[in-house]
C-alpha cells in the first residue's frame, strides 16, 4: 500500500495479513504442535431444558409447520417434516417423566 505524506514522498506500509500475524507471533509453517496430552480440553457439558410431553408435541407441531412453510406447503412431505422436527426438538430438550 502506498502512502503519500505532505512532503510528497511515498513510503511502503506493511499490511498485516494472516501470514504476517503468524510470523509476528512466532508461528511457523511446520512448527511442532503441542502434544495432545498437554492441550487443554473443554469439559463443557450440555444441559437440556426439561419439557413435558404436551410441550414436546406442541414444539414439534410448530417446527413441522415452519418446515412445510419453507418448502411452500407442497403435498406429500408432511411425515418427513414431522420426523425432522421431532429429531430437532428431541436433540434440544429432555422430556420429563
Amino acid at each position: 500500500m502506498q502512502v503519500t505524506t505532505k512532503s510528497g514522498s511515498s513510503s511502503q506500509s506493511n499490511i498485516t495479513t494472516g501470514a504476517g500475524r503468524a510470523a509476528q507471533t512466532g508461528a511457523r509453517k511446520g512448527a511442532k504442535k503441542p502434544d495432545v496430552k498437554t492441550r487443554s480440553r473443554s469439559t463443557k457439558t450440555s444441559v437440556k431444558a426439561v419439557i413435558s410431553g404436551a410441550q414436546r408435541h406442541q414444539l414439534i407441531s410448530e417446527a413441522a409447520y415452519f418446515k412445510a412453510e419453507q418448502r411452500g406447503f407442497e403435498v406429500g412431505n408432511a411425515v418427513q417434516d414431522w420426523l425432522e422436527a421431532e429429531a430437532h426438538i428431541d436433540a434440544m430438550y429432555r422430556i420429563e417423566g
